[in-house]
């Protein structure tokens, strides 16, 4: 068989969904890209994945490749090449195009000089010249320009292949077909679906439910995936029927035998639901009810809509709980229990509010949300897509996983939960102790409710983890009662208390940030990778979190603002796709605990935080080596006329408007300075009455002529901070420098007063030289 080279384009992050799919088909030799995967294969393999990918947008077939300097290059390459091959010139054609790292035209511009070649290569042959039909052409064609080189392909699939052809209404904010299935393969559906062809003689029988199925998409993909129907299988054109190179009779052969698939995948599912539904749509929308059923209707899967093996009907969520239809029984407990344990799945996706920052009920929402999957779907696998992390964070349930998809332009999360319905195994921590665990980590009990929990158990730990796990219980318990006092959910749970085990353990719910600090080069790097392991293994297991709920990060001795860059694995990427919302003391914060070293709040800071806010009221407040601008969140939390944040780095200033703007501090008083600070309090006008100062150890910003250094160049840096101050003005100096020494002359001019050890908090009690801070006046008290 002759094999080609074809290309196939999907949503951003599926890339690797869409590999195993075109394996599947026969296809060998890929090559993955962001957006697509290439692959060589016959017309065969490629006519397989227009019918039956469930994940592709398009599949491409490129015909013509040339290098690209100049807009005329790309007309002189189309006016050459023999169109008269591919398609005839009576056809009607389009083109679409795309250009990555180029700038030598626009993508309209690029689709259009491909058009005049083809349009003038055909006058010269013929005297006429084919048609141009952007929205139903006969042949499509596609140019990809990358740097300087073109390449051009027939687009096989015609529309995007996401439109499967029963999708006749829609509702707002629908989920498309392609990552409704991506939603369905990342949970584990297909391989439950495979259950209802292979009956297995159990009563256990896979079962099905979107909760909030608007326009029907899920539950349409999830029925037809059970049945074993192609996608593509109602569709009406596809982009190579036109095209001179088809192969009429192969490609009606993979249609019959898709349509006798199709014949027993759907006959094998009513035999196993034995006159049971099956498949759930329910939506609190009597128009989305409507419209889902209007869809099913149209799809292949109409006839299991038609026997009640599918079910759409008006229900409320938070109200209905579980479908009346599915078998219930009661537990020990009273909690409604589902028969069968991972048999059944929901996937759902939730309205998620465009205007979030603002919307505390949506949050709300989203907790009664969680409360209900609780109670009700014990058993069940939930798979949820939301265009807000902070959204399933807010569920309360511990994600087994999460992936990032896009929904059309929209950058989505989607979570993963197994709400497991086993029992502790006899001499395993109890549900009590781990609800204990809950409480403080995250401040309130599982469910909000006090009751027991029932996460599986974990594997047995060396001695080592042994020894790390009891003591990160020790530190839970001794933090457990101010932790409840204080609401507190993020904190420091152990900071290198033994060390065999030097790292840090910070607590981000649903994430924990683990920081080794590099080991001396006289330790055995062997022997401190072991132990990280056992560390990382002990934490994993005492807060019983999934491998991706875990954040490693290496703490290496630092200079200049390095602690604040980016790790260096890390591509450049949108400077806000990570990051995620917390609150302190009712205070929100972005965080980022992916990008960056440090995750943009200083946990160890908090007591100054607070402080700050006491002193800020009517005053107006300066913050210099700002980062992402905590400091003056608080400040403006307690009162401050206006605020002033100063900072080298244009992405911490942004942070910091960020920050200011989610807690509603959005008015003119509040301004974002992108300077050096020392440069910029040289020539700044005006004073302030409260000023807040935490300068890096070191700094070699590219804004600075000579490398900033905290212990040489303090004794300036304070005089010139004090001569912006109001005569009352009061001067928050603090610093991490532990070896810092503060200046006889700075003490001797100024009324200093050191109130370090009034700003530790109890997390931080084992490390009180984690910084150190001074009050400080413009002048001696007489």
């Amino acid at each position: 068989m002759e094999s080609f080279t074809f290309f196939a384009t999907c949503p951003f992050y599926l890339e690797e969904l869409l590999k195993s799919e075109l394996e599947s088909f026969g296809a060998t030799d890929f090559q993955i890209s962001h957006g697509g995967v290439g692959f060589n294969g016959g017309f065969e393999t490629a006519y397989r994945a227009c019918l039956w990918s469930r994940i592709a947008n398009r599949i491409l077939f490129p015909i013509l490749s040339f290098d690209a300097e100049a807009p005329e290059d790309i007309r002189k390459a189309s006016e050459g090449f023999e169109w008269e091959n591919h398609f005839p010139q009576t056809s009607t054609f389009a083109v679409d195009a795309t250009l990555t790292k180029t700038k030598i035209c626009t993508p309209d511009y690029a689709a259009l000089s491909v058009k005049d070649g083809i349009v003038d290569r055909a006058r010269k042959l013929t005297g006429s010249r084919p048609n141009v039909d952007i929205n139903n052409p006969d042949i499509r064609l596609h140019i990809h320009i990358t740097l300087s080189r073109a390449a051009i392909a027939i687009d096989l699939s015609g529309e995007g292949l996401h439109k499967r052809g029963y999708r006749l209404e829609t509702v707002r904010a629908g989920v498309r077909e392609n990552t409704a299935a991506a939603v369905l393969m990342r949970g584990g559906w297909p391989e439950l679906a495979a259950g209802l062809r292979q009956p297995s003689g159990t009563t256990d029988t896979p079962c099905f439910l979107d909760p909030m199925c608007g326009s029907g998409t899920l539950v349409t993909e999830a029925a037809m995936m059970a049945a074993d129907i192609a996608p593509a299988l109602n569709r009406r054109r596809f982009g190579f029927e036109k095209w001179l190179k088809h192969d009429e009779a192969l490609w009606q052969k993979l249609r019959a035998e898709a349509h006798e698939r199709m014949r027993a995948g759907l006959e094998a599912v009513k035999q196993a639901s034995c006159g049971r539904t099956l498949f759930f749509g329910r939506d609190i929308n009597a128009t989305a009810v409507r419209t889902a059923r209007t869809n099913i209707g149209a799809s292949p899967v109409s006839e299991l809509l038609r026997v009640g093996i599918i079910d759409v009907a008006s229900g409320d969520f938070l109200e209905d709980g579980i479908p009346a239809a599915l078998e219930k029984s009661t537990g020990n407990n009273g909690n409604t229990v589902v028969s069968g344990s991972g048999s059944r799945m929901l996937a759902v996706n939730p309205p998620y509010g465009e205007r979030l920052n603002r919307d505390d009920d949506m949050i709300g929402f989203y907790r009664r949300m969680g409360e209900v999957l609780r109670r009700d779907y014990r058993g069940w696998k939930i798979s949820l897509l939301t265009g807000h992390r902070e959204l399933s964070d807010a569920l309360g349930l511990r994600a087994d996983k999460l992936n990032t998809v896009y929904n059309g332009g929209l950058r989505c999360t989607l979570a993963h939960f197994r709400m497991f319905n086993d029992k502790p195994a006899a001499g395993k921590t109890t549900g009590e102790d781990r609800g204990t665990r809950t409480a403080c980590k995250t401040g309130i009990m599982d469910g909000d409710t006090g009751k027991k929990s029932s996460w599986p158990a974990y594997e047995e730990l060396s001695p080592g983890s042994q020894m790390m796990y009891n003591r990160l219980k020790k530190n839970s318990k001794r933090l457990k009662n101010w932790l409840k006092k204080s609401g507190l959910s993020c904190y420091r749970l152990y900071d290198a208390d033994m060390p065999e085990y030097s790292a840090a353990v910070d607590i981000y719910p649903p994430e924990v940030v683990i920081q080794e600090y590099m080991p001396p080069k006289t330790i055995d790097r062997v022997a401190a990778s072991r132990r990280l392991d056992e560390a990382v293994k002990a934490v994993q297991s005492y807060l019983e979190l999934p491998e991706t709920s875990v954040k490693l990060k290496t703490r290496a001795k630092q200079r200049g603002n390095s602690q604040y860059n980016k790790k260096s694995s890390v591509k450049k990427l949108d400077p806000i796709a990570n990051r995620r919302l917390i609150k302190e003391h009712e205070l929100k914060f972005f965080i980022d605990t992916t990008t960056y070293l440090d995750t943009g709040i200083f946990l160890d800071s908090r007591p100054i935080r607070r402080l700050l806010r006491e002193e800020a009221n009517g005053k107006s407040f300066l913050n210099l080596f700002c980062y992402t601008g905590t400091a003056s969140v608080y400040a403006a939390s307690g009162g401050a006329i206006s605020t002033t944040s100063v900072d080298t780095s244009k992405t911490y200033l942004e942070w910091a408007e960020a920050n200011m703007k989610i807690n509603n501090f959005r008015n003119d008083s509040h301004a974002y300075v992108k300077a050096d600070c020392m440069r910029w309090l040289k020539n700044a006008v005006g004073s302030w009455d409260l000023i807040y100062l935490d300068p890096p150890t070191f700094s070699n910003s590219k804004d600075r002529v000579e490398i900033f250094d905290l212990q040489n160049d303090h004794e300036e840096l304070i005089r010139l901070t004090v001569s912006k101050l109001n005569e009352d003005g009061v001067l928050i100096f603090c610093n991490n420098f532990r070896k810092f020494k503060l200046s006889a002359d700075i003490e001797n001019e100024l009324d200093i007063t050191e109130i370090s050890g009034e700003t530790i908090d109890p997390d931080f009690e084992r490390k009180k030289n984690i910084h150190r801070c001074w009050r400080i006046l413009k002048q001696k008290s007489i």
